[in-house]
This record gives C-alpha cells, sequence and structure tokens, in this order.
C-alpha cells in the first residue's frame, strides 16, 4: 500500500469512527499499523533521497563503482558518529535558527509542483483549507531570475509582410517591429500559521511542513501578482461588447483570440466561480436544456472543461477575477476587468532572489500557533502581444 492509499484509508477510518456500532478497538489496531506503514515508507524515501544526493555529489561510487565504496558512505567513521545526509543538515540549522533560504532555482520548482514536500507523521495539524490556490501558477512561464534587477523580454509588435517583386529591381523592405516588456521585482511579505505541535516531529518532518505552508503562502501571492499583471497589462486585448454571459458567450471570447486568420490552441480561460456557475445556468430558449456542458478535471476540479456543442474550451478557477456576473462598472474612467483567455505560457512570473522563511512562537503564542514568516521578490507580466483577451465591462456613459 503506498502513501496515498494509507492516507485514505485513514481519512475513512476518521469517518468510520463516527459510524454507530464502529469497532473501536479494530479501527484503533488499523490505525496503528497504518501509521507503521507510513513511517516505514516515509524512512525509506527519506534514506533514498540522502542517497541520491550523495551521489549527485560525488559522495558514493569510486571509480571501481564496487558495492564497497558504495556502502562506504553510509558506513560511520573510525571512533566518530554516523554520517548526516545534506537533508538532515539544513533541517537541523532550520531548527536550530528558526530560518531557512530556499534558492530561486529550488523555489521555482516547488512553485510548480505544489509544495508538497513531505507528509506528516503522528501530529495532527489544521486541516487546510479548502479554498485552495488556482492552478494558473502551474501553467504560467516561471523563470529563476536570481541576481537581475530586471528583466527584459523582446516581443514581436508587428509581422513583416510580403510584397510584390518586380524583376531586376531591389525587393521593398518589410521589417517586423519589436517591443520590451520589462518585468520588475516587487517584495511580498507572506504569513501563515501550523500548531506548534508539529515541532515536535523528527527534523526532517518539522522542517517539511512549514517549507510546504511556506510554498503555499508563495502560491497565492503569485496567483495574485500574475492575475493583477494579465489585467494591467498594455499587450493584452479588451473587449468589451461581452456585458453578460448568455448562449453565445463562450464562442466570442474563444473567435475574438487570435488573428484574423487563425484561431489559436491551447487556450485556457481563467474566470471567477461565480461565473463558472452562470454558464452552468444557461438554458436554450427552445427546450430548456443546458447549453454548455462544465466537466470538472477528476485529478483537478479547479480545472476542466467548457462544452459548447463542437467548442471545447479548457478553464481554471481563479478567484482574483472579478466576476462578470451581475456586475456593474460605475466608473467613467476605467473599463471593468473580469476574465481573461489565451495561453498561459504567454505570461512570465520571474522570481528574483532566494526565498526566506522564517517562524515565530510570539504572535499567536495564546492560540498554540506557529507563525511562518516569508518574504519573496517576484514579478510577472504578459509578454506576448494579444496574448490573452481580457473581457472587460465598458466604462459607464456620462
Amino acid at each position: 500500500m503506498g502513501l496515498k492509499e494509507i492516507e485514505a484509508r485513514l481519512a475513512q477510518i476518521k469517518l468510520d469512527m463516527d459510524a454507530e456500532g464502529a469497532d473501536i478497538e479494530a479501527l484503533g489496531k488499523e490505525v496503528d499499523d497504518l501509521i507503521e506503514q507510513r513511517s516505514a515508507i516515509i524512512k525509506a524515501n527519506e534514506s533514498r533521497s540522502a542517497l541520491l544526493a550523495k551521489i549527485a555529489g560525488g559522495e558514493v561510487g569510486g571509480a571501481d563503482n564496487s558495492t564497497g565504496a558504495q556502502l562506504g558512505a553510509f558506513a560511520a567513521p573510525i571512533g566518530g558518529e554516523p554520517a548526516v545526509s545534506e537533508a538532515e543538515s539544513r533541517a537541523k540549522e532550520f531548527v536550530d535558527t528558526n530560518r531557512m533560504v530556499i534558492s530561486g532555482a529550488e523555489s521555482r520548482s516547488l512553485l510548480l509542483s505544489g509544495g508538497k514536500i513531505a507528509t506528516p507523521t503522528k501530529v495532527s495539524d489544521f486541516s487546510e483549507s479548502i479554498t485552495g490556490v488556482s492552478s494558473i501558477i502551474d501553467m504560467v512561464t516561471v523563470e529563476d531570475c536570481t541576481g537581475m534587477s530586471e528583466d527584459k523580454v523582446p516581443y514581436e509588435d508587428t509581422e513583416a509582410e510580403a510584397s510584390d517583386k518586380v524583376e531586376g529591381e531591389d525587393a521593398a523592405e518589410s521589417n517586423g517591429t519589436f517591443g520590451i516588456v520589462s518585468i520588475k521585482p516587487s517584495l511580498k511579505s507572506l504569513i501563515s500559521y501550523v500548531s506548534k505541535e508539529i515541532q515536535n516531529q523528527t527534523n526532517l518532518n518539522y522542517t517539511a511542513k512549514v517549507q510546504e505552508q511556506g510554498i503555499r503562502a508563495l502560491r497565492r501571492a503569485a496567483v495574485n501578482v500574475v492575475t493583477d499583471a494579465v489585467i494591467g497589462s498594455a499587450l493584452k486585448k479588451e473587449v468589451t461588447d461581452i456585458t453578460a454571459i448568455d448562449d453565445k458567450t463562450l464562442r466570442k471570447i474563444v473567435l475574438n483570440y487570435g488573428s484574423d486568420d487563425t484561431v489559436e490552441g491551447d487556450a485556457v480561460l481563467f474566470l471567477n466561480k461565480a461565473d463558472l456557475v452562470a454558464f452552468g445556468d444557461i438554458r436554450g430558449e427552445k427546450e430548456k436544456k443546458a447549453v454548455y456542458e462544465i466537466i470538472p478535471d477528476g485529478t483537478n476540479p479547479n480545472t476542466g472543461i467548457i462544452k459548447d456543442g463542437g467548442l471545447t474550451v479548457r478553464y481554471c478557477i481563479n478567484s482574483k477575477c472579478a466576476a462578470l456576473t451581475g456586475a456593474v462598472n460605475s466608473s467613467s474612467d476605467k473599463t471593468y476587468p473580469t476574465m481573461f483567455y489565451g495561453k498561459p505560457k504567454a505570461v512570465k512570473l520571474d522570481l528574483f532572489g532566494d526565498y526566506t522563511i522564517e517562524t515565530s512562537k510570539d504572535y499567536k503564542f495564546a492560540k498554540g500557533l506557529l507563525s511562518i514568516l516569508s518574504e519573496a521578490r517576484i514579478g510577472s507580466e504578459l509578454v506576448v502581444k494579444n496574448g490573452m483577451v481580457v473581457i472587460s465591462l465598458p466604462k459607464a456613459s456620462g
């Protein structure tokens, strides 16, 4: 049985314990067995990670690649303590200093994977918020820009056009034009909380849990930064003739994306959950059947597809998008941006340095919570002209 199966069974046992006539003794024995299996799997994974780290560092295996040389890497020095893995050393340092630094390259990897570093054992902690984090952050282009003060990204503004050629005469020049998008970092301070009881875990498990919470906070901040970048970009295409969701809305959005000669694929509709519900509520005039079929992804319900006959569009829920449904723009100076549609890779998220995580017992001491304070320097911009179509309510007249 793997970790996922064990966690699923433990979750089911929590429900079974509340059932009438539940055999508490048998369930308790099963829980003990499952926890023992889980601990063994986690220990094996940690040993495997430590071995891979040693291999990467050239500590395991010599020129003869002998088994004895490999085993020797784990042997205790004569008269000394057993060798300690890099992960264990980092964990101990974090416990001693209450501070860890995650490099830009490492935080990039964790940011895209969702920050699921390890599963804590034996300690009951807060349940994770059901709100979660929008999956937009798993779709955009993320780059480590450590050491840079600014990232300048060129983009194509206009394409070169072909012209007629007269034999014996020079061809007319028609060069494309280009522009520059500047991505500048801003400092984000993030905070989250966990039960201080996680400090009773092993150094590795405690460090992993704190790091997981820190990365979740970074993902939430990154969603805000990315969404604001798209809505505020000078490269977006803004559409203001869609003021409500009806039976033609989806095809209007899709056909507004791309050039006059193309309808681009691999695009995603990012929208508020209220607008997704509104799509599902649209009914045909005659048969009163649903116009749109909404099919959530079974492994990630934050995403899915919307079908309109033969038209299929990927969607991603993003609570940072304002809902079009029920919205009114009272401003005569600004449009009111809501959902947007386009290729996620047209949006760039830069990490401009290390991601620092610190812990403190002081702020929520009375509540028995450990505060996790984090700092990151990140920036984002749309880097393709018309790479996103933003659906906005027009300015108020008068």
